[in-house]
């Protein structure tokens, strides 16, 4: 399946350790990257369509599986699709690739939607869903 979206970004030297290697936690912070700028592509403005709708999400998994490093000053691309969508869930997949076409990390989220009066998991909103479901209809077409 293909990624529908992908988001341009340069390694900060702050993102880096001694080596001058990409810490290896900042891909979870590439991957919040990505997909705030995919919601946003997808027309989804958390404060408007979350927030004063009375619900939220939050990370109930995350996985990266590393292949090659990235280093400070790279270009890289954080490429995103909708994954599996369930009642209150749903995923995203990322792939983490050098401007040069080097696959350099596959990760992947699970958003869990939350009711925020209760903290608890609630069905995501229609609006969303329909969202995530075209979304994911279009991940096997490239853009």
């Amino acid at each position: 399946m293909d990624f529908p979206f992908a988001y341009r970004q340069r390694v900060r030297f702050g993102e880096t350790d001694l080596q001058g290697v990409v810490y290896y936690g900042n891909y979870l912070l590439f991957a919040e990257v990505g997909r705030v700028a995919y919601l946003r592509e997808l027309g989804v403005l958390y404060e408007r369509d979350l927030l004063a709708r009375g619900v939220d999400f939050t990370i109930g998994e995350a996985r990266v599986r590393y292949h090659a490093p990235l280093r400070f000053d790279d270009e890289y691309d954080i490429k995103v699709r909708v994954g599996e969508i369930r009642h209150s869930s749903w995923g995203f997949d990322y792939a983490i690739d050098r401007a040069d076409g080097t696959h350099c990390a596959d990760a992947s989220t699970i958003q869990v939607m939350l009711d925020r009066s209760t903290g608890r998991a609630t069905r995501i909103p229609a609006e969303l869903r329909a969202t995530l479901v075209t979304a994911r209809g279009r991940a096997g077409r490239p853009r």
